[in-house]
């Protein structure tokens, strides 16, 4: 049987995305327990500057709808099949571990996002796709 780190270590080389030195990439997770081709074609990258080139993180899936704490952050970029992104939402929430959201954008056209403005309520992130409503921001919460 194979290891789990061998799989992701595998998956990534043979999609040309490169581990970097934190470790694999992270990848997406589906509703139905399915991964498709499909769900790793766009990726992001948090990074400290508003100009996506000063500490960027390891890539993570958009589609994964999972909670990304990545407080202080002043950037997001954006890579592989950006010509989807407005299948997406970005739902910032003022604290860890994702509990509610205060803010909400539907991704556009870009390759670096400025999340600067969100006046350190930026302390978790996740992402809302297509296969949990696509793109759309529901009412903030907390």
């Amino acid at each position: 049987m194979l290891s789990t780190t061998f799989l992701i270590t595998a998956l990534a080389a043979s999609l040309h995305v490169s581990a970097g030195p934190a470790g694999p990439a992270v990848l997406p997770r589906s509703e139905q327990g399915n991964v498709t081709t499909r769900d790793f074609d766009l990726w992001a990258q948090f990074c400290n500057d508003k100009a996506c080139s000063e500490g960027c993180g390891i890539s993570v899936a958009v589609s994964n709808p999972g909670c990304l704490n990545e407080n202080g952050r002043q950037s997001i970029m954006f890579h592989g099949d950006t010509s989807s992104l407005n299948r997406f939402a970005l739902v910032v929430s003022p604290s860890g571990n994702c509990p509610c959201q205060d803010t909400c954008r539907v991704l556009s056209d870009t390759q670096c996002m400025d999340i600067s403005a969100f006046g350190g309520k930026d302390q978790s992130f996740r992402f809302n796709g297509a296969s949990q409503g696509g793109g759309s921001c529901d009412a903030n919460n907390c």
